[in-house]
């Protein structure tokens, strides 16, 4: 009986663990180097209005807003997965 409740305890644990993530605004400096060199060349002239750190269990990405109204979803790794564009 003890076995199966720890059991249960480590499973509520993990599943727990699981579901929590954590966004972070991080800094333009705080970038993986592949993101920070992707945004100079594919926009000169833009700036980092925003960046956040969207961190799980399993992987972290990045969430960059430029100035010019650009939204891009970089990996963990910095290189980019989604590229939005603000059309107002």
């Amino acid at each position: 009986m003890k076995v199966f409740i720890r059991a249960i305890v480590c499973l509520v644990g993990v599943i727990s663990l699981a579901a929590c993530d954590s966004d972070i605004i991080i800094t333009a400096e705080q970038l993986p180097a592949p993101a920070k060199t992707y945004i100079q060349k594919s926009y000169p002239g833009a700036h980092v209005a925003y960046a956040k750190q969207d961190k799980d269990l399993f992987r972290t990405k990045y969430d960059v807003c430029l100035d010019n109204g650009m939204k891009i979803e970089f990996d963990g790794n910095g290189f980019p997965r989604d590229i939005d564009m603000d059309l107002d």
